[in-house]
This record gives C-alpha cells, sequence and structure tokens, in this order.
C-alpha cells in the first residue's frame, strides 16, 4: 500500500511539526519556505505561489488530493496545527474503511458546531443558517461530528466524488465551515 501524507501552512497561521514515520511519501505546501529555518523536520516541500486567501487555499488542498497526488493507494491529510505520532495506529484504525476521520470531541452535529462558529466568529449567523437550512432541507440527521484536522482516504471513485463534494460545498458557504461541510 502506497502512502501519503500531506499538510499545507500557508501565510503565517501554523508552524512545522515533524513528518510522521512510515509513510511513502511526506509532502508539505507551503507559499514561504524561510518557516521552516533550514529543517525540513522530513517533510518534502513544495512552494505554491501566494494566493489572496491561504487559509481557503489550504481547505482546497485538503479537499482534494485525487488532483495532486495520483500515485498513491492512501492518503492522509494532516491539518498543519497536528502532528502523528504513530501513523501505523492511525492506518490500522482506518484499515477497512474507504474514508476515515476523527469524532468530534465536544460537539456531535454539524448543527451543534454551527452555533460555536457564530459564537466565536468564525462566520456570520446568517452564512452559518443559510449552510444548516439547506443541510435540514436535504433531510441530513447527523448523529456525529467528523473533525477535519485528520483524514485518510483511499484513492476510490466514491472517494473521489465525495472530496469533489465536499470542495463545492465549502466555497459555496462563506466563513470556516469545512467541518459543517464535512
Amino acid at each position: 500500500m502506497s502512502v501519503v501524507v500531506y499538510t499545507a501552512i500557508l501565510g503565517d497561521c501554523d508552524s512545522l511539526k515533524p513528518a510522521p514515520k512510515g509513510a511513502d511519501r511526506c509532502v508539505c505546501f507551503v507559499d514561504d519556505l524561510s518557516m521552516c529555518d533550514g529543517d525540513t523536520k522530513g517533510w518534502t516541500m513544495h512552494v505554491k505561489p501566494a494566493c489572496p486567501d491561504p487559509r481557503r487555499e489550504a481547505w482546497r488542498l485538503r479537499c482534494v488530493p485525487h488532483q495532486i497526488f495520483d500515485d498513491y493507494e492512501t492518503v492522509v491529510w494532516v491539518d498543519a496545527s497536528f502532528a502523528v505520532t504513530d501513523l501505523g495506529l492511525l492506518l490500522s484504525h482506518a484499515n477497512g474503511h474507504e474514508l476515515s476521520g476523527l469524532k468530534h470531541a465536544k460537539r456531535t452535529t454539524c448543527y451543534e458546531e454551527g452555533r460555536e462558529i457564530i459564537k466565536v466568529g468564525q462566520a456570520s449567523a446568517d452564512a452559518v443558517e443559510d449552510q444548516l437550512h439547506e443541510n435540514r432541507r436535504l433531510g441530513f440527521k447527523p448523529d456525529a461530528l467528523t473533525i477535519s484536522c485528520i483524514l485518510v482516504r483511499s484513492r476510490t471513485p466514491k472517494v473521489q466524488t465525495f472530496n469533489e463534494s465536499w470542495d463545492v460545498e465549502i466555497y459555496r458557504h462563506p466563513g470556516d465551515n469545512t467541518q459543517i461541510s464535512l
């Protein structure tokens, strides 16, 4: 099984954590190579041009690994604020599932997440309510909330469809809505 682990540090939001051991490739997308001070910590650095909204560009990279890595069987997204200390354990927990993530520790639905996003000012109430109203209209009744910080995905048509749908959903709605969209 070929495994690619990737992350992104665009803008000045995070610091580089050590790459996990055991992957075939570990790739970090950056817009400023000087942020690693010459120590790539096991990552292959891929420099992207600066863009107007680095946070949304990082979200896009998170959503579409099938467009970036065409030679993997399994891809692991790790938010730059996280460090994976046991990749083997993570992969064993994801084994047999085409798409795996971690359950949110505090909230259980996108509706609870929406209230929190409004409360902390990551999106306007109107924007969040529009997105959640659409979820309700479609009959979406979640019983769990997945964090979008660590995701393990297989390269399958079903996961590619999910990736594309998630990317579209994020861009349709303003604010920090990656977990609501997930």
